[in-house]
């Protein structure tokens, strides 16, 4: 692996997102995209933004995402917005001829039986996703799918890197308390019972489900490692902090309410709510192949920072 040598334009999708906003710190001379400069859905505007950046390379961020309440709400409505998002995508860098795609999917859209744990990128498509995000998981297992293959028929023109990042979390978070991911979800749902001093503070589920946790701005140091070499095949690596890092909701809900500073709360956990996924164990021996000494943050250190910030963005950031 080498690092690439002259200059280059980085077009990045979604870049005002969660991992946008990360990204943006680490390397702000990328061309950050949002809503604003076309709607992904639309193929002919994906066209003519590509027409007019011209990119070299694309980090493609863009998804329609929200927790598990609102995916099993909405699972079809996921399933065709990120389908087409992802399709047109693609097909603005097979007409532009792009040289590097990094994608980024999920482990949330691995197979919920059949497989073994840690996981690994190659049991991706070896059965079918948990039916609470089964359209999400689906469009995300199209944008692998079809990224390969497009790979595959450029006759090595264009590398693809496919990153699986576990549960993600950062400062420019989605927080709206139906949409939001687990823990934004109760950090806003924290924040609002400690500030009216509410006697009991109610989580949906028995807490029972394990997930690991990734913070945003490591997501972005690897995107940008994966963006500054250049590798002679493409790529599927799951970005996950060691196994041992794995921690039950119910731990996380007590670890929240201890950053937060608040006296034991009392904490009723609604036991007949669907959890999702138990669980999606994995670890770091991936990342090691190309990224041997990275270290993670740790939750502790990651909760640290985004709950003072939303407590000082709160009026912002809710919505």
């Amino acid at each position: 692996m080498t690092h690439l040598k002259g200059s280059f334009t980085v077009v990045v999708t979604g870049g005002h997102g969660l991992v946008g906003k990360a990204l943006q710190t680490f390397a702000p001379e990328f061309t950050y995209l949002s809503r604003k400069h076309a709607d992904l859905r639309d193929k002919n505007a994906v066209l003519a933004l590509f027409e007019k950046l011209k990119p070299d390379v694309v980090i493609h961020l863009a998804s329609h995402v929200g927790g598990v309440y609102d995916n099993m709400k909405h699972n079809y409505t996921y399933l065709v917005d990120n389908t087409q998002m992802h399709l047109n995508l693609l097909e603005a860098c097979r007409v532009h001829q792009v040289s590097k795609l990094v994608n980024i999917l999920s482990t949330c859209i691995f197979p919920d039986e059949g497989v073994q744990y840690p996981l690994t990128s190659d049991q991706l498509h070896q059965g079918p996703p948990h039916a609470s995000n089964c359209g999400y998981a689906y469009s995300k297992r199209f944008l692998h799918t079809a990224s390969t293959i497009l790979s595959q028929s450029s006759n090595g023109t264009l590398r693809v890197i496919n990153l699986i990042p576990t549960n993600l979390y950062g400062r420019y978070d989605q927080y709206n308390l139906e949409r939001a991911h687990v823990i934004p979800a109760l950090v806003h749902k924290t924040y609002l019972a400690q500030k009216h001093d509410t006697p009991s503070l109610v989580i949906r589920g028995a807490g029972n489900a394990r997930r690991q946790f990734l913070f945003a701005n490591d997501l972005a140091k690897v995107i940008t490692h994966f963006v500054a070499h250049e590798i002679d095949h493409d790529v599927a690596c799951i970005v996950s902090p060691p196994k041992n890092h794995e921690i039950s909701i119910k731990d996380l809900v007590h670890e929240i309410v201890h950053v937060f500073g608040w006296d034991t709360p009392r904490i009723l956990f609604e036991v007949d709510e669907d959890e999702g996924q138990f669980c999606k164990t994995t670890d770091d021996m991936e990342l090691k192949t190309y990224l041997p000494d990275f270290e993670f943050t740790s939750l502790k250190e990651g909760l640290g920072d985004i709950i003072p910030f939303f407590c000082r963005e709160y009026d912002r950031l809710r919505t």
